[in-house]
């Protein structure tokens, strides 16, 4: 298993690693961090006290007693880039759906205009894990998955706007329209926070072209 290594204080790092996985083990929360299993615990118990995480029992293995599954609450989404929520859903709300899709539209024009030159010159796998650097600092937590055939995913495991795009499907079709120009390959979408899933995946297909 991966470690993960960064800055982030120890229970900010645990509250982006059940982000990221959806749910963990005590086991994975330890290994993932570099921590004892009693150190891990110890942040778990903590941030459950704090309501930001829950447990349940997960399905026993063999024999083997039945083990706990650590899961973010709602609450614990107030930890991550929000993207000023409120405003933007009462913006949603305001706003006409030809509006909106002009907007999004412009926005990615905008992006596509400000990120080609930093992808420019760069390999396909090397445009795939700049434009995944380039979306976390947009707060979309973004990793690159590397499939056994040689196959790449982008991952998102935060929605910087997450009620907006859940509102209206318009973020989420221009983005993946944008990250198809920048890219030169079609991407299919297979997993949608929109539709209740743990974070949004984008299938690389591999027909690839040059892109400017």
């Amino acid at each position: 298993m991966r470690r993960i290594e960064h800055g982030m204080d120890r229970k900010m790092e645990v509250l982006a690693l059940l982000k990221a996985r959806g749910h963990a083990s005590l086991s994975d929360v330890a290994v993932s961090l570099g921590l004892t299993r009693q150190g891990a615990l110890r942040h778990l118990d903590a941030l459950r006290e704090r309501g930001l995480i829950e447990v349940s029992v997960a399905p026993a293995q063999g024999r083997g007693r039945p083990g706990h599954l650590y899961a973010l609450t709602e609450q614990a989404t107030d930890a991550f880039p929000s993207g000023h929520r409120q405003l933007a859903t009462e913006l949603v709300d305001f706003m006409e759906s030809t509006e909106l899709e002009r907007f999004f539209a412009a926005r990615a024009l905008r992006l596509e205009a400000e990120y080609s030159p930093k992808l420019a010159g760069l390999s396909f796998e090397g445009r795939v894990r700049e434009l995944a650097r380039l979306a976390r600092e947009g707060g979309h937590m973004t990793e690159v998955v590397e499939g056994d055939d040689g196959s790449l995913q982008l991952r998102h495991c935060n929605c910087p706007i997450q009620d907006v795009a859940a509102r209206s499907g318009h973020p989420c079709q221009h983005e993946q329209s944008l990250y198809e120009r920048l890219l030169g390959a079609p991407l299919a979408r297979t997993t949608w926070v929109g539709a209740g899933d743990t974070s949004c995946t984008y299938d690389i297909k591999n027909e690839r072209k040059e892109v400017g």
